[in-house]
């Protein structure tokens, strides 16, 4: 009977130690991934610091003249800060890294084919079943996107790191900026960012563009690097506002007035979103670079384009006067 008992409790601290090992090493693993995810967040948010801010006004939004951007009107915006360039294929790599995602194998930029990847997350940069997302982030099988599969991690193609990301949805521009700890731009904000309090044409004044002001007129794929015309930036110091991609906002595409509470800022409705800044290959008229010009070709929040980019904007840091 005795020797029943001492089995019974040798038996007993054993299973003990074992879970108490079992939870340890879940604990591990949890908080490596915690850190290695804090890492990648970090690292998003340094690259978030680059950052101008626009005041609180009424800005002039529209144009007068019949149209899509019509009718002229002003809105009054709470101040926020605004990204000096948009978001670059080398800073959505590190985002897609901080997903749960497992790289099985390289792949070149524009050719990922979907059983390199894994985990849970891996459908979020591919579009449609049976592999895909009907709302992925990124399609990075299409020929136009810029980001690849090197040594176990996402990878910007070599020379395009600092271009700007191609191939984002809308859903996956979002994504982005929750996970920087910011937010897309209303078509409002990304005006007023573009226009000034003065109400210009064009993000740099009035003058018409020229290839030293802008990325426009160019062949599918020709990208450039961002901030790569610095004469064209706002005299505030924000970048690429007309030409290179067009940009997503968090807004639906409805007819203005602009109204920020008549649902086109629900992120949950269905529809278009607005796209800002005209592009490089498609959009690259004069009058598409214009900073009311909200006309934009291809809107669909679900797909990936290769002319359509984003930058993200934060509340204002300065504490209220």
């Amino acid at each position: 009977m005795r020797h029943t008992t001492r089995g019974t409790r040798r038996e007993a601290r054993m299973r003990t130690v074992a879970a108490a090992t079992s939870t340890r090493a879940t604990a591990a693993g949890s908080l490596l991934r915690t850190v290695c995810l804090v890492a990648a967040i970090g690292a998003g948010a340094a690259d978030a610091q680059d950052t101008v801010p626009i005041a609180a006004g009424k800005y002039l939004i529209g144009d007068g003249v019949a149209g899509t951007a019509g009718p002229a009107h002003r809105v009054e915006l709470a101040a926020f800060h605004i990204d000096r360039y948009e978001v670059t294929n080398r800073q959505f790599s590190a985002y897609l890294d901080a997903l749960d995602i497992v790289v099985h194998a390289d792949a070149a930029a524009g050719d990922v084919p979907r059983t390199a990847l894994g985990g849970p997350d891996a459908a979020l940069v591919f579009h449609g079943p049976p592999h895909g997302s009907e709302r992925p982030h990124i399609e990075l099988d299409d020929s136009d996107a810029r980001i690849g599969l090197r040594d176990e991690r996402f990878a910007a193609r070599p020379g395009f790191e600092d271009h700007p990301v191609t191939e984002v949805t809308w859903f996956g521009a979002r994504a982005y900026c929750r996970w920087r700890g910011g937010r897309l731009p209303s078509e409002a904000e990304w005006e007023a960012a573009a226009r000034g309090p003065g109400g210009r044409t064009y993000p740099w004044g009035e003058h018409a563009p020229t290839r030293e002001l802008a990325v426009y007129g160019r062949r599918r794929g020709d990208t450039a690097p961002v901030g790569s015309r610095p004469r064209g930036a706002t005299p505030e110091g924000v970048h690429d506002l007309a030409g290179s991609l067009a940009e997503w906002t968090s807004s639906l595409y409805r007819p203005y007035p602009y109204r920020r509470d008549d649902g086109r800022e629900d992120p949950q409705a269905d529809g278009e979103r607005v796209t800002r800044g005209g592009d490089y290959v498609f959009d690259s008229s004069p009058e598409a670079l214009r900073t009311w010009f909200r006309g934009g070709f291809s809107r669909a929040p679900d797909r990936g384009h290769r002319h359509i980019g984003f930058r993200c904007v934060v509340a204002d840091r300065q504490p209220a006067r």
